[in-house]
């Protein structure tokens, strides 16, 4: 999670910055009233991952319905991650990792207990259609 609290989205990796910038648009459309789905569905097709936006919206629901605490977003456009971001950051960083243990933990800190493993299993699959990491990827090599 320190490694993207307070991080201008330009020092993310491509990736990283996709997924603060539809956490946010889901946001800002489910708060609007508006389909989710339906403002995320050109950005996720524009990366080809359109079979995983299902999966990121059952994520984003489950922390929405399910979680422990309310989970604070910053409007679309702002230039920093914050510390909740931040956290699912973290959370989809973890599906990376060999062991599970972190991946679990992480989301029994964000959902009630019935919620984790539909949170394990929705961010894994997004997790899965993000391309790994690489020096290309990186909008800015000189981060510390």
């Amino acid at each position: 999670m320190y490694r993207f609290v307070d991080r201008p989205l330009t020092q993310l990796d491509d990736e990283m910055a996709f997924l603060v910038a539809a956490m946010r648009t889901w946001v800002e459309a489910s708060s609007a009233g508006r389909c989710s789905c339906a403002a995320l569905r050109g950005s996720f097709a524009k990366r080809n991952m359109l079979e995983a936006l299902p999966d990121f919206g059952m994520a984003m629901a489950a922390l929405n319905i399910d979680g422990l605490g309310r989970l604070v977003f910053a409007p679309p456009g702002y230039v920093l991650v914050n510390d909740d971001e931040a956290r699912l950051l973290a959370l989809f960083s973890a599906t990376r990792a060999p062991d599970p243990g972190p991946l679990r933990r992480q989301a029994a800190s964000l959902v009630a207990d019935e919620a984790v493993l539909c949170l394990m299993l929705a961010v894994e699959r997004v997790g899965a259609a993000l391309p790994l990491p690489t020096a290309a990827h990186r909008r800015n090599d000189n981060r510390s």
